[in-house]
């Protein structure tokens, strides 16, 4: 029998305690894999979240770290624009980091900066560049807890609408359980 053999694993003092929610290899830099991290115990209590840019040059510390005050859930990079990178985080946001920035690891976009409705109101799972072709270019579309798969335009600051609401149904067999 065969066995597998790690030849290395990616973790520093800053993932301890954290629990790996995603990974994504950048789409032109094969060596360059983004990983989002959040708490181990999914609580109302908020807890900070990582997204650790990694390479195997340095397995003991990543390239470049991006803090955040919620866990990040998902991640994504661009296709087109393989610099750009979206993050889903616990709280419904998301946001946008240009990694061609080299000291500023504050978001290009974020959704915690749009006014009114149309944010997520709970958890994003998932979150996902897609090409709309050569006139519309890239958006991201997201899905929620709340019930929501909703498009994200990043042409004049982030704006969202929502592609899909599901509703939540009542299953008779858990009726009166909990």
């Amino acid at each position: 029998s065969r066995m597998l053999e790690r030849l290395w694993s990616y973790k520093c003092s800053l993932t301890s305690g954290k629990n790996v929610s995603c990974i994504a290899f950048n789409p032109v830099n094969k060596d360059l894999v983004a990983v989002s991290y959040e708490q181990y115990e999914f609580s109302l209590e908020r807890r900070d979240g990582l997204v650790c840019l990694w390479s195997p040059k340095n397995p003991m510390w990543p390239e470049r770290v991006l803090r955040s005050s919620v866990g990040a859930t998902c991640l994504d990079w661009s296709k087109l624009h393989p610099n750009l990178l979206a993050v889903g985080y616990y709280d419904g946001n998301i946001a946008v980091f240009d990694l061609q920035r080299e000291n500023d690891d504050a978001p290009v976009l974020q959704s915690e900066q749009m006014e009114g409705l149309g944010k997520h109101t709970d958890a994003v799972w998932q979150i996902k560049w897609v090409d709309r072709g050569s006139d519309r270019g890239e958006s991201i579309v997201t899905i929620s807890t709340d019930g929501r798969v909703t498009e994200w335009s990043i042409k004049k600051g982030l704006t969202c609408s929502d592609l899909i609401v599901l509703k939540r149904i009542q299953n008779e067999y858990f009726k009166g359980i909990g």
